[in-house]
């Protein structure tokens, strides 16, 4: 993915993307931890689709957040969202994301990384769910269910449930 949307960065990424394209493997990218991740995740999308062979819905664009998430969705590809207690993407965030955009080729994931972090942040948000009047089948979708989907068009990812 970007982190600093360099020409260097996106040269990069470009070949990685042909790597994926050739073995065809899935795509899991991440977005820049910017004030302009809008600009990051547009020139993240545009190199994917100039390689031309990769199908959106066998892509993640990781760390969506309320400004992103449209764009993602609305081109056909996988849109994560990861968790932090108090910046980026809390679980309340999320799930106001979720009531806006619906729950279709979204997913929820949490971080332990150098920053504030909250390896719980998923079930916290599946509880946030639960007392907004989500229905279990709801929560599962995002929380199990679509990253299941997903992962599942890789054939050596194996799961029961």
């Amino acid at each position: 993915g970007l982190n600093k949307n360099s020409k260097n960065e996106l040269t990069i990424l470009e070949e990685q993307i042909a790597l994926a394209s050739e073995y065809n493997e899935l795509i899991l990218v991440h977005t820049p931890h910017l004030e302009d991740k809008l600009k990051g995740t547009k020139l993240i999308m545009d190199a994917i689709k100039r390689n031309g062979n990769i199908d959106p819905g066998r892509v993640l664009i990781d760390h969506v957040e309320e400004h992103t998430v449209e764009i993602v969705l609305d081109q056909g590809f996988w849109a994560g969202m990861t968790l932090y207690p108090d910046t980026k993407c809390t679980p309340q965030r999320a799930v106001d994301i979720l009531e806006m955009y619906g729950n279709e080729r979204l997913w929820m994931n949490s971080a332990g990384d150098w920053g504030p972090s909250d390896p719980l942040s998923v079930p916290k948000a599946c509880n946030e769910m639960a007392r907004r009047g989500h229905t279990q089948a709801e929560i599962e979708k995002v929380s199990f269910r679509n990253p299941k989907t997903f992962l599942s068009q890789c054939s050596k990812f194996k799961v029961d449930g």
